[in-house]
Parts: structure tokens; sequence; C-alpha cells
């Protein structure tokens, strides 16, 4: 596997083309994926994190292949990523995900919804004033730690609620290419520190990715070791 960053050459900055392609999630999406167009049947193989914080649009990915920049728009470094774990080591972490939970409804049809969005209907349905719900920062805060918490069960690691910070929810819709097919997506930015109980369960979450919507920049987990 390979872990690369991504960014914006500058004299690419003023292009006015590539900003109309940086205006929603899924023009966003079809940038990256051009980086790995090599073959129009091939299927995704790769995991990228829109880093908003740099001074020009950046992007790291986790990829099977080292991504090829056919715009010379991009400055690429890649090298290889073979992260080498143990069991009980501790690791800071950042992760921008799409928590959702699946439920059936009376008729056994699934319907998935977002775990702040699922909090807020279950307050509805107890006839829970809406005063004495919590904050939106505490129901992100509770709600998005127990998801990313069942998650470590499933990938080989445990975290703490005193060291986890769920926060930055935001909800956003787009339309694909044909204009027709409508895409919901709501995100939770989680930072903070973890424990690896499974590190080759655990090696698997850091290649494959953590929850759905994998193709729009969810779920790659940017790990190192903590400092002591």
């Amino acid at each position: 596997m390979y872990m690369s960053r991504i960014k914006l050459q500058r004299n690419a900055y003023k292009n006015k083309d590539f900003w109309k392609n940086m205006d929603n999630t899924y023009h966003i999406h079809r940038l990256l994926w051009l980086l790995f167009a090599d073959d129009p049947q091939r299927k995704r193989d790769f995991l990228y994190r829109y880093e908003r914080s740099e001074s020009l649009p950046t992007f790291y990915c986790v990829s099977e292949r080292i991504p090829e920049d056919r715009s010379d728009i991009w400055e690429t470094e890649s090298k290889r990523y073979e992260p080498v774990l143990e069991i009980d080591e501790k690791l800071s972490f950042t992760l921008c995900a799409n928590p959702i939970r699946t439920k059936r409804d009376d008729e056994r049809k699934q319907h998935r919804h977002d775990v702040v969005m699922d909090a807020k209907n279950q307050f509805k349905k107890e006839n829970i004033p809406r005063e004495k719900w919590p904050s939106e920062a505490a129901i992100v805060q509770k709600y998005g730690f127990e998801w990313l918490e069942r998650k470590g069960e499933q990938y080989g690691f445990r975290i703490s609620e005193n060291e986890v910070r769920a926060d930055g929810y935001h909800l956003e819709q787009f339309y694909k290419a044909n204009g027709k097919h409508q895409i919901n997506i709501s995100t939770i930015d989680f930072t903070g520190f973890l424990v690896v109980t499974d590190p080759e369960h655990f090696k698997d979450a850091l290649y494959k990715g953590i929850g759905p919507a994998k193709g729009f920049g969810c779920g790659l987990m940017m790990v190192r070791r903590a400092s002591i």
C-alpha cells in the first residue's frame, strides 16, 4: 500500500476551471478518481481525506497504486505505507466518517440514518420536549463516540470517551453527473487517542477505511504514535 500527499500546484491556484470542480463533494470525488483512472472498469482501490486546514487544497490518500497526475496541476508525494503495529500500542488519530445506523421499519424495510438524526428521532418518539434535548454538540459527542466505539470492537482498537472528541457534524446533499441521483451524506470529525487491540484487524481498517461513503472522502483514519 501507499500513502500519498496530493497538493494543488501554486501555478494552478488561479485556474477557474479547477475551482468549478471543488464546489461540492461529488466533483471532488471525480477529481480524485482522475488520479487513479487508468482503466474505466477499475473499482475504487483508494481512500482519501480532504485536508481543509492546508493553505492550498490538499488530499491524503491510502491506495494500492501510486496516483498519476495527468492534468499537471498537482504535486504528489508517495511512500510505502506498511505500519508496524503492536498490541496495546497507543496512537493519536484523526478521522472524518459517515456514522450511520441501519434499522428496519414495521414492514421490515431497511432505513439508514446518521447517528445524530437517529438520536433526535428517538427523542421525538419518546415525546421528550425539544427544550429538554441535549445540545447538538452533546448529541454529536455521545452518539458519535458510541458509533466509533462499536467500530473499534470490529476493527481491533479501543477508545475512551475522555480521549476522543467528536464534532464538526455536517450535512451535505449533492447530485451525480446526470443531475438525477441525489446523495445525502452526513459526517463527523473524530480526533483523539486509541489503543490497538488486534494489529491485523486494525491494519485492515487503515487500508480499507471505516464506515460508508469511502468514495466521498470518508473513512480514512490517519494515525501516528502518541507522544508520551
